[in-house]
Order: C-alpha cells, then sequence, then structure tokens
C-alpha cells in the first residue's frame, strides 16, 4: 500500500515547521492530527504547517485543522499553516476555518508572524511589505 501522506519536521532557531507532502484524507488524518499533537506538546517553538506539497485535502484536513488549533490553543503553543493551494485556500475560507487558524501565503510571512508577531500582523507605516495573515486568534 502506497503512502499517501508524508510528514517531516524541520526544527529551526524559532520555530519548528512540520512539512505535509501528499494527501490528507481519511485514511492519514488520525496519525496526522497526533503528529501534530506530539509537536505541540513540546510547545517551546511555534509550529508552522507548510502546506505548499498538499495537492488533496477533504474534510478530514479540515477537522484536522481544527482539532490541531484547539489542542494548541489548550497547551498555550502557536500554530499556523502556510503554502495553502488555491484550492485548499477556498475550503479553509468557505468553511469559515480561516477565521479560526491562521494561515499565510509564505513561510517567510508565517515565521515573520510568529516570531515577531506586532510588526508582522500590523507593521509600521513605513514599511514596504507587510506579511498578511489570512486567518486568525
Amino acid at each position: 500500500m502506497r503512502k499517501l501522506l508524508e510528514a517531516n519536521v524541520v526544527d529551526c532557531l524559532e520555530y519548528r515547521i512540520l512539512v505535509l507532502v501528499g494527501e490528507i484524507d481519511l485514511s492519514v488524518g488520525e496519525s496526522l492530527l497526533a503528529r501534530i499533537v506530539g509537536l505541540l506538546r513540546g510547545g517551546e517553538v511555534p509550529l508552522l504547517i507548510d502546506m505548499t506539497g498538499v495537492r488533496f485535502c477533504d474534510s478530514t484536513g479540515l477537522n484536522v485543522a481544527v482539532e490541531a488549533k484547539r489542542h494548541a490553543d489548550a497547551c498555550g503553543c502557536t500554530l499556523v499553516f502556510f503554502g495553502l493551494s488555491e484550492r485548499v485556500e477556498k475550503l479553509f475560507r468557505i468553511t469559515a476555518i480561516d477565521r479560526l487558524v491562521r494561515t499565510y501565503p509564505t513561510l517567510n510571512e508565517a515565521a515573520a508572524a510568529v516570531t515577531n508577531p506586532i510588526t508582522a500582523t500590523r507593521g509600521s507605516a513605513g514599511d514596504r511589505q507587510k506579511p498578511t495573515p489570512r486567518g486568525g486568534d
């Protein structure tokens, strides 16, 4: 049986990235959520979930995002998603999950938001480029 989803962790100094590649559906939902919850338990650094390699996401993926956010809030951890495809971003928007879970177009914007949240989400009058969250706490 082929593996539908690869999930690899990249540890950085100020945050951790969970890189997802493949498809998120019922067959991987439970194990994906367990992996995310396990990474949140450490809680010492924000968790950024890289969705750039996700080719397919059904309602299972949406449920994982909601449950992951609930766990993150319960343990006082920061959780953001970035790199959603147009299709997945539309699912998040239609279901209003983008109002619950913060999403960003790129890693740079997500990293800026979790390492310096005041300037990353609001910016100052002199800033040329401001990361824009797509959803929030």
